[in-house]
């Protein structure tokens, strides 16, 4: 039989560095030429020659790399993409009602933090859960290294310590320049709102690439030029190890770039350089775990961890956006204490209020609307941490950072409602009930 050109839709590409995986899978198989791959597309073209390759044979080559062959109508990818999407945003609307409504919220909250830039310990732990995306997106980079070292000869050890020490030096510089960038625009908290807000966005997208399907996602994500990659691409083949991991920087990875918009909010480029220094860091263990055990890993573990890694980009996503939301003056309103807790008392035309700070939650006031209110808030210095030191009111555009002691807060409530506050960075919030 004579070889013919054939398009098959391919399942499980969830971003641009899926198609070297996706022809490295069929490189060397009898029966297939002139291999194309297209992620925008999610299809695979080749001039092929069924009697000496079946059908089948294709798809088992993609399954044990993690891909496959779509199976059925197009209307059923469709219909497969639509319950994706319903069955991704519930559970991001479960997550986040998990994240506002419950216990875990104050978990979250009281997570040990620096003083430095976003929480540096904070970031690890971001880190530490991403890295299964890590694996997921770069995983083939770093069994690379594993087969490059094995070829001549040498222990993959080696190899994998400088491709991550590569990455960790170009992240923090990365870090550091877009830190610096952020010093010199000068960040507002309105700003700090927009670029949550952004990131929120992107990494729910990334989430539902990562969930595989959703064809028109395909058309949005950020990757480099084509000429640049492919010049980068050229310019560290047969490079060291390092020089690769100096290049993994650039590539265009969702969290990744997420952290990057983060470091632009640090407030200087040492904040930027040590935010993503503690990111990369915790992606390290996972990274540098599975370039070792390389020769061990079953790639049909490839779909199931791209859908962890999936859940846990969602999850991020979604309180990224509650923080965002928090800091731009929305969200869900915070309980009303019982009883007298937290009520202004109104004394010669002032009202007058006094709360003690929590180490992980604002108090909840009650004042009156068109008096002035003096507002203490009393900091024990144990109390005070890196989340909840800066407390910001959207709706009076006003920032205190807390001391030790008593912190006076003065505004004057023009109307009825619910006015939202938080933390500089959106994730401890509370509200101030205007009678």
């Amino acid at each position: 039989m004579s070889a013919i050109r054939r398009t098959w839709r391919v399942e499980g590409m969830h971003c641009p560095h899926c198609e070297t995986a996706v022809r490295r899978a069929l490189a060397g198989a009898a029966g297939l030429a002139q291999v194309d791959v297209s992620f925008q597309k999610g299809t695979l073209t080749a001039l092929w020659d069924a009697a000496l390759l079946p059908e089948t044979e294709i798809d088992e080559r993609l399954r044990e790399a993690g891909y496959g062959l779509v199976r059925g109508s197009k209307s059923a990818g469709w219909a497969r993409d639509v319950l994706r999407l319903v069955l991704a945003l519930a559970a991001a609307g479960l997550f986040y009602l998990l994240l506002t409504r419950t216990a875990v919220a104050d978990w979250v909250r009281a997570f040990p933090t620096a003083r430095a830039g976003m929480g540096l310990g904070a970031l690890f732990a971001v880190g530490l859960a991403t890295s299964l995306n890590c694996v997921a997106m770069c995983g083939g980079i770093d069994l690379a290294q594993s087969a490059a070292s094995a070829q001549r000869g040498v222990r993959p050890v080696r190899a994998n310590l400088l491709y991550n020490l590569g990455r960790l030096c170009s992240y923090t510089l990365i870090g550091g320049v877009v830190g610096a960038l952020g010093t010199a625009l000068g960040i507002t908290n309105t700003a700090k709102a927009a670029i949550q807000i952004f990131a929120a966005a992107f990494m729910l997208l990334m989430a539902l690439n990562l969930l595989g399907g959703f064809a028109w996602l395909r058309k949005l994500p950020l990757r480099l030029p084509e000429a640049l990659s492919t010049r980068l691409a050229a310019r560290f083949a047969g490079k060291s190890s390092f020089a690769v991991g100096l290049a993994n920087g650039l590539m265009p990875c969702g969290p990744l770039q997420t952290m990057q918009v983060c470091a632009l909010s640090a407030g200087s480029w040492w904040r930027g350089a040590a935010s993503m220094f503690c990111f990369c860091l915790g992606t390290i263990p996972l990274m540098l775990g599975v370039g070792l055990l390389s020769g061990k890993l079953n790639r049909r573990f490839a779909a199931p961890m791209r859908y962890a890694s999936a859940a846990l980009v969602l999850a991020m996503g979604v309180s990224a956006l509650a923080n965002g939301l928090a800091l731009a003056g929305a969200g869900a309103p915070a309980a009303k204490p019982a009883g007298e807790a937290g009520v202004a008392v109104v004394q010669d035309g002032v009202q007058y209020v006094r709360s003690e700070l929590d180490y992980g939650g604002y108090p909840v006031i009650t004042v009156r609307a068109g008096i002035p209110v003096e507002w203490t808030l009393h900091a024990e210095e144990d109390r005070i941490n890196s989340c909840n030191h800066e407390l910001y009111i959207p709706k009076f555009d006003l920032s205190v950072t807390l001391v030790p002691g008593d912190n006076l807060i003065r505004f004057t409530p023009d109307a009825a409602g619910a006015i939202p506050y938080t933390c500089w960075m959106g994730m401890i919030r509370s509200t101030i009930y205007v009678n």
